[in-house]
């Protein structure tokens, strides 16, 4: 399987859906397509910046009509793979990235119950699919538009900081709201599940919507490196470029020589150390409590959702199977033995050197739902 999940999502949407790239509306023109076609939404962003660094045009926003398919597959990317490849993909075009900025692209949004930030590879995939199971929930999982092309444009390829200014902001929150558009007459609550490496950009989504609660998912980084080495990811994408500076707080040229495994365990300690700063406004959960039963409290304590137990019980379904096969027909497996023995005792002393301190503020913190003293 390719991992489109660790491409540059306008490049993995411009070669699933090759019309997208043939007809650039103006804003105007494209605000009347996207509320008179209801299963329109946005699937990529591409800022269009060279790899100068130079702006090669005002960026833009691609759409494509998806109808109303529901999002069950275990990434966004997905949905728009298997989408296309079964031809239930319609009408599609560019705007430019300004609509953002224009509130009649909002048709029936349904506003988030609850944000989820992750350190990658800790259950947050299979938290995201359980709530996926209602057909009362619009679940982004590591939306396409937010996986990379929206930060680049607002950081000109991070050449520079991104600003919580109000155009900024306004941005985001149109983003979000038209990804998250009714498409179904039964959806009534949407959730987001961002790519781990967002998590350097809590604070900003949180400015951007201030009521919504969001929890933050997170594993011994032994395990979380391991997994990575065996599939990538999109940060390990970024190694080498402008992206991994911002990432790992170094200069970016530092990563370029940089031992993988050093490279991603730098990373993570800044999502555990941002996650373990934000303090109340986030709750934490370690993967060793991520289960069917603590799942009821996952929801209610951590995003203040409480759904009925025939609800809970249909998603708590999800948790027999191999999160990453949308076809259900590979039972989960506990792995975390086989992860800690793929990495050596040199990289394991290493990642807890740099992760160590964090993991242990978090596994103890008062926004734990679940801290280590009554893990189960």
């Amino acid at each position: 399987m390719t991992a489109l999940y660790a491409l540059p999502d306008h490049e993995v949407v411009e070669a699933l859906v090759p019309t997208i790239g043939h007809t650039r509306l103006s804003n105007d023109a494209g605000v009347e397509r996207i509320r008179a076609v209801p299963g329109m939404v946005p699937l990529a962003i591409d800022p269009e910046i060279g790899e100068d660094g130079q702006p090669t045009g005002p960026g833009a926003v691609l759409w494509a009509d998806i109808g109303q398919h529901r999002f069950r597959e275990w990434q966004y990317m997905y949905t728009v793979q298997a989408l296309a490849r079964d031809g239930g993909i319609g009408e599609a075009f560019k705007t430019d990235f300004d609509i953002l900025l224009d509130d009649r692209i909002l048709a029936d949004p349904i506003s988030p119950s609850g944000f989820m930030f992750h350190i990658s590879r800790c259950g947050s995939t299979l938290s995201a699919k359980a709530l996926a199971r209602s057909p009362r929930h619009v679940v982004i999982n590591q939306g396409g538009p937010l996986q990379r092309g929206f930060w680049a444009k607002l950081t000109r390829d991070w050449q520079q900081p991104l600003e919580a200014t109000p155009e900024n902001l306004h941005a985001f929150r149109n983003l979000v709201l038209a990804m998250a558009r009714r498409r179904n007459a039964d959806e009534l609550y949407s959730f987001v599940k961002f790519i781990s490496w967002n998590t350097l950009y809590m604070d900003f989504a949180m400015q951007a919507f201030p009521q919504v609660p969001s929890v933050f998912l997170y594993r011994d980084p032994v395990e979380v490196i391991a997994s990575v080495l065996r599939e990538t990811s999109a940060v390990m994408w970024a190694k080498g470029r402008r992206q991994a500076g911002f990432l790992t707080g170094l200069p970016w040229q530092d990563t370029v020589a940089m031992g993988d495994v050093e490279y991603l365990a730098r990373i993570f300690a800044r999502y555990l150390e941002l996650a373990d700063d934000a303090g109340a406004r986030v709750a934490d959960i370690n993967y060793r409590s991520i289960n069917p039963d603590n799942f009821p409290a996952m929801l209610s304590r951590g995003l203040k959702f409480d759904p009925g137990e025939d609800e809970l019980a249909l998603m708590c379904e999800q948790f027999r199977f191999h999160s990453k096969d949308d076809s259900d027909s590979q039972t989960f497996k506990d792995d975390s033995a086989a992860k800690q023995s793929e990495i050596s005792e040199a990289d394991k002393a290493l990642t807890a050197r740099l992760c160590g301190p964090a993991m242990a503020r978090l596994d103890s913190s008062p926004a734990n739902l679940f801290p280590r003293s009554a893990l189960v």
